[in-house]
């Protein structure tokens, strides 16, 4: 049995269909998706419609599937989560609605075991060492090679936090998102699998459509990167035709910053805008329009200088 594992589809239903295309030409039989299906890009309910459609899929659902809960307001801190909101049809939020938390898959003697967070298998012990805030300034001089990651990856079986978390795991494949960074490694039978983020990758390495292949024959089991490249400019002239783009522009422009790097930059931005608000003296949360494109502006500014690694 050969499954596409795909996660973090973030609204990028152009990714999506590259990815699903790929997998299906690579002979996937089966799917597995990990969540994070909307917000950032703005084809969510495209995304849906390609979901509901692939046949012998799983579905979980990812955090981002509850920012679309967001309060009434005209601040500018949640204009795309509004925005998303707005325009997903009713039926497709109700779909969103009744996903899993996390589900168990058998294929044959091997168990498959997905959360959107690896949290929910290795609690923070992994995310505290291995995240897209910290990957930046660990490869500061651009995209960094599929081995060099993978290898960095692995080695945190070699701390006693991360080991201890791993050892009291029953033998088998533990699929997860959420970070965007795509990973594998086998701990002593304990098969971590992070497909990447198929729209919105942050793991410093080339831009793509990213997801993970799965093949299990005969209880054993191999697994294959796969990463779609396509043109990032084209995707960018695509959402600034869109409504998103009119009502969630520092939102948008983040996004197109992270696509043609690979890199974290939201994080940095939500540190900066609190650092902008308590410089002005606006104490309003969520932040209000005014601060929040004034505080983009002046990251934008800044940042290359502060934060060179995020532009490589």
């Amino acid at each position: 049995m050969k499954y596409a594992i795909i996660s973090d589809i973030h609204g990028n239903a152009p990714a999506l269909r590259l990815a699903l295309d790929d997998a299906r030409t690579q002979g996937a039989e089966g799917f597995l998706f990990a969540g994070d299906y909307v917000i950032s890009a703005p084809w969510s309910n495209e995304v849906i419609h390609l979901l509901k459609h692939t046949p012998s899929a799983h579905f979980i659902r990812g955090n981002d599937e509850d920012h679309l809960n967001v309060p009434d307001g005209d601040d500018g801190q949640y204009e795309v989560s509004r925005w998303c909101a707005g325009n997903l049809t009713p039926e497709n939020r109700r779909w969103l609605d009744t996903l899993p938390q996390q589900i168990t898959v058998s294929c044959g003697n091997v168990v498959i075991r997905m959360a959107h967070s690896s949290e929910a298998f290795v609690g923070k012990s992994l995310h505290e060492r291995f995240r897209t805030s910290i990957l930046p300034s660990r490869y500061p001089d651009g995209p960094v090679c599929r081995d060099t990651l993978l290898q960095d990856f692995r080695s945190l079986w070699e701390g006693d936090a991360f080991r201890r978390h791993i050892q009291r795991l029953p033998k088998g494949v533990y699929v997860f998102g959420h970070n965007h960074i795509q990973t594998w490694a086998d701990y002593d039978g304990r098969i971590l699998i992070n497909p990447g983020s198929c729209g919105l990758p942050l793991d410093c390495g080339r831009f793509g459509a990213a997801y993970t292949l799965l093949t299990i024959e005969n209880g054993r089991c191999s697994v294959e990167e796969r990463r779609v490249p396509y043109d990032v400019e084209a995707l960018i002239s695509q959402v600034k035709r869109t409504g998103q783009y009119q009502s969630a522009r520092v939102w948008s422009e983040t996004i197109f910053s992270e696509w043609r790097t690979c890199r974290e930059k939201v994080f940095f931005l939500l540190q900066h805008a609190e650092e902008y608000a308590f410089r002005i003296g606006d104490p309003r949360r969520p932040f209000a329009r005014e601060t929040w494109e004034a505080a983009y502006a002046d990251f934008h500014a800044v940042s290359p200088e502060q934060y060179p690694y995020l532009y490589v």
